[in-house]
């Protein structure tokens, strides 16, 4: 997140709460030119524990585990009373050897972990030695994104899309797209997840777009596509829930790690992870079918105005609040 995210504290109407966000994104030559360690995270931890410090009934929140394990080996030093939530508690890939030996110990006191996937709550606690009863699910929760005016296709035709960077699995897209020259897409992605991929001339590809411009791709689009690269990828949250608000048509790779947002044949399409076939039979639908995919996009639209309403998150704090006796 940029510098200016404010997580919550835009939607809080509590006078009680006060809310301060520190970025661990580089603000300088020395954080950019130093990858390890990483100074940004640990001077954004640094500087909230500082705070936390310093603040009567402050709680801490850090988000993704290694900002949670850095804020957390600090909390302990300087204000080991104040708790700490770690909020969006997600891997991409579990981490292996010295990167696994590390975090098992730095996340350890870390008073409660919130995930996005029920899927989640087994996997972590037994990887890591946790005690299962310290992880709560909370689905994510977002405003619906703003798409701005620019669309930098320049298609004038219909077209699908494809938007993220994690978990994602274009290679087995690009040899699916290539059977389909009839049909458009549009891949928006990190470089890392399109690295060595030879995409077919009915792809255009995009990489690092603002997020005004990549939700005005999607929203001009006849629907999205998230191709997970397992049945047990715990990614595409963001982009489906987004996608959701806007009443843009899904269809994403079966897996557990997203079964709380989707659900096949009523909110979205679902295909088996890694079946070309499938995946070619769903692209064609979502192209070619359009009151089908329309209905399930209204219906996931109804669903996630509720279920994923920044309201939840706001709800989940003021329990902690109690819980925590702040």
């Amino acid at each position: 997140m940029g510098t200016d995210w404010s997580f919550l504290a835009s939607h809080s109407t509590d006078p009680a709460l006060s809310w301060s966000t520190h970025s661990g994104l580089p603000r300088n030559a020395l954080e950019k030119r130093v990858k390890r360690p990483h100074l940004g995270r640990y001077r954004a931890a640094w500087t909230a524990v500082q705070q936390a410090h310093t603040t009567p009934d402050a709680l801490l929140v850090s988000h993704l585990p290694l900002m949670g394990g850095a804020t957390n080996v600090l909390r302990r030093r300087l204000c080991p009373d104040v708790p700490q939530i770690g909020f969006s508690f997600n891997f991409t890939d579990l981490p292996t050897g010295c990167r696994r030996r590390y975090l098992t110990g730095a996340l350890r006191g870390i008073a409660e972990y919130v995930v996005y996937s029920r899927f989640e709550l087994d996997i972590y606690p037994a990887y890591f030695d946790m005690d299962p009863a310290l992880f709560r699910f909370l689905p994510w929760a977002m405003e619906p994104p703003q798409p701005g005016p620019d669309n930098p296709t320049g298609l004038t035709g219909p077209y699908l899309c494809a938007i993220g960077g994690e978990g994602r699995d274009y290679g087995l897209l690009a040899r699916v797209m290539r059977d389909l020259p009839q049909i458009t897409m549009v891949v928006i992605a990190r470089p890392y997840s399109i690295a060595g991929i030879d995409f077919p001339d009915d792809m255009q590809v995009f990489t690092n777009l603002p997020s005004a411009q990549t939700w005005r791709v999607a929203q001009d689009s006849q629907g999205l596509v998230i191709p997970l690269v397992s049945p047990d990828t715990a990614c595409g949250h963001i982009t489906m829930v987004g996608a959701q608000l806007l009443g843009i048509p899904l269809l994403v790779t079966r897996s557990r790690g997203v079964s709380d947002y989707v659900a096949n044949n009523e909110t979205a399409q679902l295909v088996t992870a890694g079946s070309a076939g499938e995946l070619r039979h769903a692209v064609t639908a979502l192209s070619e079918d359009r009151p089908t995919s329309r209905a399930l996009a209204t219906a996931a639209l109804v669903k996630a105005q509720t279920e994923n309403n920044p309201a939840q998150w706001l709800a989940y704090f003021q329990d902690c609040r109690q819980r925590f006796g702040l």
